[in-house]
């Protein structure tokens, strides 16, 4: 129940106003913000210390076998016949990073500017930006998992051991573009969400308190991931 569906909120048989609601609900969503500035901190703060550190030269590259442009067949007589050697991570593509920074930044003025529309009376403008946003937050969440998945991963054999690792460098990064991956498909969902309430009548020009809601975690995730990419292309 919110102060968007209803024009009064009931407690225990008391009415509340709608602008003590409207508070109540902002301050949730600035301590949700206030709990992933923690979770980004915290990870940010595992890439520089693992950086720092760089513990046995372990930040980017291994003793392992590389398999690198190597078919299955070549990659096994790699490992019946070679000797791990220390092998180099490449970094993560800069371009790609600021191409996922353009694509959340795009979104997020997206949603901001429908938002602005609809407190100004035109509630119909929010039904094809809300998608846009979301459909350019898809797109910058397809970009990060191709940056995933152009993390390697290394053959270790040690002993009886033999797994595949990944570097310190690429264990961070897989975090983080992970938390980014969830984020993005967080906001594409609560802006198709938006847009069906905006259907439904539920969101209109008079009640358009939740798509302001939306708005600020949709800027946080747009600032958070301009962080990540100044403090990943800088610091590599």
């Amino acid at each position: 129940m919110s102060v968007l569906t209803h024009d009064e909120h009931t407690t225990g048989g008391h009415h509340e106003s709608p602008e003590v609601i409207d508070h109540r609900q902002r301050l949730g969503i600035w301590i949700f913000i206030a709990g992933d500035v923690v979770t980004l901190a915290a990870l940010l703060f595992t890439y520089l210390y693992l950086r720092g550190t760089n513990t046995e030269g372990s930040w980017r590259s291994v003793v392992a076998f590389d398999f690198t442009g190597k078919s299955l067949a070549q990659a096994q007589n790699l490992i019946d016949n070679g000797t791990p050697g220390r092998v180099f991570e490449k970094a993560v593509s800069s371009g790609l990073n600021w191409a996922i920074v353009l694509a959340v930044a795009v979104s997020a003025a997206l949603f901001a500017f429908g938002e602005r529309k609809i407190r100004e009376g035109s509630a119909r403008t929010l039904v094809p930006v809300g998608l846009a946003a979301s459909a350019v937050a898809v797109v910058a969440a397809v970009l990060a998992v191709i940056q995933m998945r152009s993390i390697p991963q290394f053959y270790f054999v040690q002993n009886d051991s033999q797994l595949f690792i990944h570097t310190a460098y690429g264990s961070a990064m897989l975090a983080l573009s992970g938390a980014l991956i969830i984020h993005l498909v967080l906001l594409a969902f609560l802006g198709v969400g938006i847009v069906l309430r905006s259907l439904n009548g539920a969101i209109s020009s008079t009640k358009w308190t939740q798509v302001r809601l939306v708005r600020f975690f949709w800027v946080w995730v747009a600032i958070s991931t301009l962080i990540t990419a100044v403090v990943t292309t800088a610091l590599q």
